[in-house]
């Protein structure tokens, strides 16, 4: 467990890159459980989506506020401005994807699968299920396990019907990792 920024909270870390001393992406799950501001983080791009729970009302800046569910789509931000959050009917969990504006570009994206459906993880860093149950490989993943650098051509099956979410960071070649 890391500590918010502003000492309100703890997250999860998932993963990040490129190395443990040090991160220029973060992906992470956040327990909400009250009203409050988000942690301003200055040059740092910021992806959210509910992971369970009702859901959150965001008020990025001075726009309308925004409420997200487990259905939204997530949502892009800017770190470094005002964010204050209010739970809908109770606490609920997010999943978060950090990125040092200018060392890294990114995406996440959340899918909904069928039970039996399949998904090719082609060119995600990672992977973490929100809900239900998939296979990968010999592994059988549960609510909020992750698979982080998948094997190229990896593919997922779901168990029942499950909500994935898929991360995708681009480092630029200088912060790139050599292959081993």
């Amino acid at each position: 467990m890391v500590p918010w920024a502003n000492g309100l909270g703890t997250t999860s870390v998932v993963a990040r890159g490129p190395d443990d001393d040090g991160w220029v992406w973060r992906i992470s799950l956040a327990d909400v459980v009250s009203d409050g501001p988000f942690s301003r983080l200055p040059d740092v791009d910021r992806f959210i989506a509910v992971a369970s729970g009702a859901g959150m009302d965001l008020t990025v800046g001075n726009a309308a506020p925004v409420r997200l569910t487990t259905r939204s789509m997530p949502l892009a931000f800017d770190g470094g401005v005002d964010v204050l959050c209010r739970p809908v009917d109770g606490p609920i969990v997010d999943i978060n994807l950090m990125l040092r504006r200018g060392a890294a570009i990114g995406s996440l994206v959340v899918h909904d699968l069928s039970d039996g459906a399949q998904f090719d993880l082609a060119d995600a860093c990672a992977c973490v299920v929100l809900a239900g149950s998939m296979v990968a490989g010999p592994d059988t993943l549960g609510r909020f396990d992750a698979i982080v650098d998948p094997t190229v051509g990896m593919r997922v099956t779901a168990l029942e019907p499950t909500r994935l979410a898929i991360v995708c960071v681009t480092l630029p070649p200088s912060l790139a990792l050599p292959d081993d």
